[in-house]
C-alpha cells in the first residue's frame, strides 16, 4: 500500500502509542470547562478533580465498542447519501477561512453572497461529495447566529450531505431543530443527516461550547469528527511520535464523552496535526512532517476501527499559483492513499486555512478528479487482458481502430476538465490562458447554469421562519 512507503508502523508500535496515551489520559486527563460534561463523566464513575477527567483504558475502549466503523450519512436528496468508513472516502471543500482571495492575491472580508456562491459550485460540482458547512466566515451577518444563515442556504441551496453548526450547545441544539423540520423527527432520530466538527482546546483540554457540542450531536447520535490541530514544537511535543501521543489522547477522550452521551453516535478521527513554523511562530501545514502526521492519523483510526479525517488540498500559499497546486497535489494525493474517509479542504483552501479561493476551488477540483481516477479499481478477468485482441493486431498493428476502443474511449481515461492537453497549437486556438483565467470561466458557466434542487416552497417558508425565530432567541 501506499502509506507503507511513509512509514507503516508495526502493531507493537502502535500499542505503544496507545499505551503512551493511556498514560496521560490517567496521569494529567483532559480539562473540560462544562460544567455538564463534568457531570456527565462523574456519574459514569470517571475521576474528576475539579475541571480535569481523569480516564482509565478499560472506560475509553469499553466507550468505543459502540461506535461503528463504517456509517451512512443521508441527503436530502437520498440518491446523493454516502458512506463514511471502510474503503470509501468523501471530500468537501474547506472549512472555516475568514478572507476571500481574488485571482492576485487580495483578501477581503467573506459575506452571505460568497457563502451562497460556494454552496452553488458544491451542488454542480461532480466531485464535492457533501457541503462543510463553514466555506468561509460571513463577516456581513451577526456572528452569534449566522450558523443559522449558513445551515438555511446548504439546506435550500443544495440537496446534498451537510455538516451542521457546532456553536456550542445552543448552536448545535439549533441545528438539530433545522434537521428535524427539514427530514422530520423520527428520520432524524434513527438516520445520520448531518454531522458536527469538534476541535480540542489543545494542549489536552476542551472549551465548554466544544464538549457541549459534542453532548448536543451525542444525544441525537448525529456524527461527530473529533479533530485536533496541534503544533509540533508549540501545543505538542516536537518529536513527531510525542505528538502523536497527545493527538490520540485529545481525540479518543472526546470520542469516549460522545459515547457516554448517545451509545452508537459515529464518531470519526480526525487530525490536521503539524509543525510550527519557527520563524513565525505559525503553523506549517504543507511539510513533509505534516505528511507523516496524516499517515499516522489513519494507521491509528483503523487500530481502533474508525473512520478517518485528515487532510485535503491544504497549503500555505496566500495566492493560486504553483506553491499552492504543488502542495495542494502533494497533500491530496498522501491524504487518499493513506486510506483518509473523510477529506475536508479538498477545495477551495489558502493561507494556512486562512483564505478561500474560488479559483483555487476549480484547479482543486482537477486535483480531486485525478485522484478519483487514480483510486479506480480495474477488474482483472480474461476480457479486460485482451489477450485475443492483442493476437489479432499483432505486431505493428493498431488498436485505434479496434470496436471495444470506440466503445470505451469516452470513459476509459480521466477526462481533464481544465488543465491543457492540446498541443501548442491547440493551446493558443482555445485562447492561451492560464489556469486562473481558466477557472474563472468555468465559475462563471457553472454559476449561470445553477438551479436549485426542489424543496416545496411551504417548508422554504417555514424554515425561514424558524431561523428567525431562533435568531430571536439569542437576544
Amino acid at each position: 500500500m501506499f502509506y507503507e512507503r511513509i512509514q507503516k508502523f508495526s502493531q507493537s508500535e502502535l500499542s505503544l502509542i496507545h499505551e503512551a496515551s493511556m498514560e496521560i489520559l490517567a496521569k494529567n486527563g483532559l480539562v473540560f470547562a462544562d460544567a455538564e460534561t463534568l457531570d456527565t463523566f462523574k456519574s459514569r464513575g470517571f475521576a474528576v478533580e475539579g475541571k480535569r477527567v481523569l480516564f482509565t483504558e478499560r472506560q475509553i475502549l469499553t466507550a468505543l465498542e459502540t461506535a461503528p466503523d463504517r456509517f451512512k450519512f443521508q441527503a436530502r436528496n437520498p440518491q446523493k447519501s454516502l458512506w463514511i468508513g471502510g474503503e470509501d472516502y468523501a471530500l468537501a471543500p474547506t472549512y472555516g477561512p475568514p478572507f476571500v482571495v481574488d485571482a492576485k492575491g487580495r483578501q477581503s472580508a467573506g459575506t452571505m453572497a460568497d457563502y451562497e456562491k460556494a454552496v452553488k459550485l458544491a451542488q454542480t460540482s461532480e466531485f464535492v461529495d457533501f457541503n462543510a458547512f463553514k466555506y468561509l466566515a460571513p463577516g456581513d451577518v451577526p456572528a452569534e447566529t449566522s450558523y443559522l444563515d449558513m445551515v438555511r442556504a446548504a439546506l435550500v441551496l443544495s440537496d446534498k450531505p451537510l455538516m451542521g453548526g457546532t456553536d456550542g450547545k445552543t448552536g448545535s441544539e439549533n441545528t438539530m431543530k433545522l434537521m428535524d423540520l427539514v427530514f422530520g423527527k423520527e428520520f432524524v432520530d434513527s438516520n445520520a443527516v448531518t454531522m458536527g466538527l469538534i476541535n480540542p482546546l489543545s494542549p489536552l483540554s476542551y472549551a465548554h461550547e466544544m464538549s457541549g457540542a459534542i453532548m448536543a450531536y451525542a444525544r441525537r447520535r448525529q456524527p461527530v469528527i473529533i479533530h485536533n490541530m496541534i503544533m509540533a514544537g508549540a501545543s505538542g511535543p516536537i518529536r513527531l511520535p510525542g505528538l502523536m501521543a497527545i493527538v490520540n489522547a485529545e481525540i479518543l477522550g472526546g470520542m469516549t464523552l460522545a459515547q457516554l452521551v448517545g451509545p452508537g453516535t459515529p464518531v470519526i478521527y480526525g487530525s490536521n496535526s503539524c509543525p510550527i513554523f519557527m520563524k513565525t511562530g505559525g503553523a506549517e501545514i504543507s511539510n513533509p512532517q505534516s505528511l507523516w502526521v496524516c499517515s499516522a492519523v489513519n494507521q491509528l483510526a483503523r487500530y481502533y476501527r474508525l473512520p478517518s479525517r485528515t487532510g485535503g488540498a491544504v497549503t500555505d500559499a496566500h495566492i493560486p499559483d504553483a506553491q499552492a497546486m504543488a502542495e495542494s497535489a502533494m497533500t491530496l494525493m498522501v491524504t487518499v492513499m493513506a486510506g483518509t474517509n473523510l477529506i475536508l479542504h479538498a477545495f477551495g483552501q489558502l493561507g494556512c486555512f486562512i483564505g478561500f479561493s474560488f479559483e483555487k476551488w476549480i484547479m482543486d477540483e482537477e486535483l480531486c478528479g485525478y485522484m478519483r481516477s487514480l483510486s479506480r479499481k480495474f477488474e482483472i478477468s480474461r476480457e479486460s487482458l485482451d489477450v485475443a485482441a492483442t493476437i489479432e493486431v499483432g505486431s505493428g498493428g493498431t488498436f485505434l481502430t479496434r470496436p471495444e476502443t470506440a466503445k470505451l474511449c469516452r470513459k476509459a481515461f480521466y477526462a481533464h476538465k481544465l488543465f491543457n492537453k492540446h498541443d501548442e497549437a491547440g493551446w493558443r486556438k482555445e485562447g492561451a490562458l492560464e489556469l486562473v483565467a481558466k477557472a474563472q470561466k468555468i465559475i462563471e458557466r457553472r454559476l449561470g447554469d445553477y438551479q436549485a434542487p426542489d424543496l416545496p416552497p411551504a417548508l422554504v417558508k417555514d424554515l425561514d421562519a424558524l431561523v428567525e425565530a431562533l435568531k430571536a432567541s439569542h437576544h
